[in-house]
């Protein structure tokens, strides 16, 4: 699958999860189509290659169709994953309940600054850096979620990397760079604030036209 329909995916899974939510059964291809803000027919052929079948009048099956979703995205598979770098955004994400939701188990957490070693987080100890290569080969540790500092960021990965790590959810600000054989997700959530501050523009010159 190319991107897009990745990210259609995942789209279409969250507005089913919040109308399972709220008591619903069944859900049409107009109202995922509505939420993805693409065709109802774009909608059904993404479902139809999932094996997704719906009924003229109900339209398809939340439960069977949610199913179809986390099998495609490999969201029941549970992937061991470490966390480098115990900040303010380490910790918030360590603490929230996102790991789970997408198939992964936080298995280990690691920084180097020697006053957060050995910190209780979230039923894990912070461990030092130089502990890594040994942990993600005892825990089995397959990806890594980066919250170090920029200047810090490609050795990190080289060194996850190493020790044989295949995925890397990075947050630090450069995009850091792996060989084919790894994958990697660079967020870039200054250019998201960017990006949100140009809608807010356009959105407010459209309320002055």
């Amino acid at each position: 699958m190319n991107r897009a329909v990745i990210l259609r995916l995942e789209t279409y899974l969250i507005h089913l999860q919040e109308l399972k939510a709220y008591g619903r059964a069944t859900v049409t291809s107009a109202e995922l189509a509505l939420v993805a803000d693409i065709s109802s027919s774009r909608v059904r052929q993404d479902l139809i290659s999932l094996q997704g079948i719906g009924k003229p009048r109900s339209g398809y099956s939340i439960i069977e169709l949610e199913m179809l979703l986390y099998a495609a995205l490999d969201l029941l598979n549970e992937k061991p994953m470490a966390l480098v770098g115990y900040g303010n955004l380490g910790r918030a994400l360590a603490h929230s309940g996102i790991w789970e939701h997408a198939g992964f188990s936080l298995k280990a957490i690691f920084d180097n600054d020697r006053a957060i070693v050995g910190a209780d987080a979230q039923g894990l100890t912070v461990r030092h850096l130089s502990e890594l290569p040994g942990v993600v080969k005892s825990e089995k540790i397959v990806s890594a979620c980066l919250t170090v500092p920029a200047s810090a960021a490609q050795s990190v990965a080289n060194l996850l990397i190493s020790a044989g790590v295949k995925g890397i959810w990075n947050f630090a600000p450069p995009e850091v760079k792996a060989p084919a054989g790894v994958v990697l997700e660079n967020q870039k959530l200054e250019q998201g604030l960017m990006t949100l501050s140009y809608m807010l523009k356009l959105r407010s010159v459209s309320e002055h036209i």
